[in-house]
């Protein structure tokens, strides 16, 4: 490990080259993991964040959902499913539960409806437009992707930012601190 670290020169670094390349590493084994996750769960959005009220008291805004597709034929009555409506809903997938489903000439058809709403949705869903089953249901934790998308792309690079130059302005206020404290030689 010591020899990586002399390679590297990583001693002689600043606190800003070490941050952005451990966040660098960190956003890449991240990007690389989601990246097989779609693979394994087979659909393109395997996580989903609830952003509305529509199915509580089973589902609540910030809740994050594990989602694996399915054949057509697997998908059940009571299933709760996450599809895109490109018609009437084009903000983002909708996750509502499946309350008939219908069957003509081999084509399926679900009917929709939000748990806490009082009637189905408009339109009869599609196999196409089922992005997945919800397989796992993990509470709060999409609230942290709510905050950022309300902070926007600005306050998220703040933060960033902050997280690379914070580090270096402590390492050298302590570094500074440190010759302070060395007596003098004599």
């Amino acid at each position: 490990m010591e020899s990586i670290r002399s390679t590297l020169k990583w001693n002689q670094r600043s606190e800003i080259f070490k941050t952005a390349i451990l966040l660098s590493i960190i956003i890449g084994a991240t990007l690389s993991g989601y990246g097989l996750f779609t693979i394994a769960m087979g659909t393109s959005s395997p996580i989903v964040v609830v952003i509305s009220g529509s199915m509580e008291p089973v589902l609540y805004r910030g809740d994050l959902l594990i989602i694996q597709a399915r054949a057509a034929e697997d998908i059940l009555l009571s299933d709760i499913v996450v599809y895109q409506d490109t018609t009437y809903h084009l903000s983002g997938p909708i996750v509502h539960r499946i309350i008939e489903i219908r069957e003509t000439d081999g084509e399926y058809e679900y009917v929709t409806k939000g748990d806490n709403n009082t009637a189905p949705d408009w339109d009869v869903r599609t196999y196409d437009e089922i992005i997945g089953v919800v397989v796992a249901i993990i509470p709060w934790v999409g609230n942290i992707s709510l905050f950022l998308r309300e902070l926007g792309i600005v306050g998220i690079i703040i933060i960033f930012v902050a997280i690379i130059i914070v580090p270096e302005i402590y390492s050298r206020w302590k570094d500074e601190e440190e010759e302070m404290e060395i007596p003098p030689e004599g």
